[in-house]
């Protein structure tokens, strides 16, 4: 891939989801003739930031512009389509939107009324066949924020296993690449290298893959664990790891495929989908994931670091995918 189009795919991935949420909303508040209220109710800020955008993307990847329009549009339409009405009151929750109701509706992107009271909704733009990204986290505060009843000493424990494991990493690596060890990474920088992942040679590849599927394993073994403990808390505490931080929240996902020019296809799931069943957590492979069956629903939980591999601040990413056709 050359450096240019490297470029702008980080550009599509930086902006499409924010002009795609706006463009969403616009749409729908069109269908009541509500756009003028629409475009008066929104944050200053968030104006600004999608100004910005919008001449980024008119500059450097113009051929975006008639893309979000066409998925946006379809997906207005799916949204009408399953309320049965076209909503009102459009109000935007987005990240760069100053809003007091965040804490309430938790990832919902957008909020509306209905004939059957206030919806808040989460809207996605993903590339087909992908997983649905829905939370991420440190991994030093992840079971002792979404799994509240398991003792405070199970993440304690496990916190201490992680600076461990992230030891024999560096101790692995170091020794790998004919190293040694002073308890920090600052000679591996002196001698040039890499800090990113995706630039390490394949043997030290699979020196860092280990130490996440160790950590991994661990984190399989606590959710297990917290199952067994109490089934129905470990269902209700999975459900913000799948996007329904409130039972409330309409999950919308457009899957795409931008480069294949293919048409767009729009899923929209209520929280009763995932409420109605037993989650099993899957048997471990030895990856840098778990994975928990709900149903028809997918969650994988991945350990990956925040950026560099270097520190021990390493993050927890969430993401689900459906596996049956959409309609079904």
């Amino acid at each position: 891939m050359s450096q240019d189009q490297v470029k702008k795919e980080a550009l599509f991935n930086e902006v499409k989801g924010s002009l795609f949420e706006y463009l969403v909303a616009k749409n729908l508040a069109k269908k009541r003739d509500e756009e003028l209220r629409f475009q008066e109710g929104l944050d200053a800020n968030y104006l600004s930031v999608l100004s910005q955008q919008d001449r980024m993307v008119r500059q450097f990847y113009p051929q975006m512009l008639p893309f979000l329009r066409d998925v946006a549009g379809a997906t207005a339409d799916a949204i009408v389509a399953y309320l049965g009405e076209a909503p009102s009151n459009l109000r935007l929750l987005g990240k760069f939107s100053n809003t007091s109701v965040r804490s309430t509706y938790h990832e919902a992107d957008l909020l509306f009324d209905t004939g059957r009271g206030e919806q808040p909704l989460s809207l996605k733009l993903n590339k087909r066949n992908a997983y649905v990204n829905t939370k991420s986290g440190g991994i030093k505060s992840f079971f002792r924020q979404y799994f509240p009843g398991l003792p405070e000493e199970v993440q304690a424990s496990f916190n201490q296993l992680v600076d461990l494991e992230f030891n024999r990493m560096a101790l692995d690596l170091h020794g790998a690449n004919g190293l040694e060890f002073g308890g920090d990474f600052k000679s591996w920088v002196r001698e040039g290298f890499s800090e990113l992942p995706g630039d390490l040679a394949p043997a030290s590849r699979d020196i860092l893959k280990a130490y996440y599927a160790r950590i991994a394993r661990e984190m399989h073994r606590i959710l297990s664990l917290a199952q067994a403990r109490d089934p129905e808390a470990f269902k209700t505490n999975l459900a913000p790891l799948m996007g329904f931080g409130t039972p409330r929240i309409l999950q919308v996902i457009c899957f795409h495929d931008f480069k294949a020019g293919t048409s767009s296809q729009v899923e929209i799931h209520p929280y009763e989908e995932v409420a109605s069943h037993a989650p099993v957590v899957s048997g471990f492979h030895q990856t840098a994931s778990v994975e928990v069956t709900v149903g028809d629903w997918s969650l994988q939980i991945r350990v990956k670091p925040m950026n560099k591999f270097t520190t021990t601040a390493i993050k927890v990413n969430c993401s689900v995918k459906v596996r049956r056709p959409s309609g079904a």
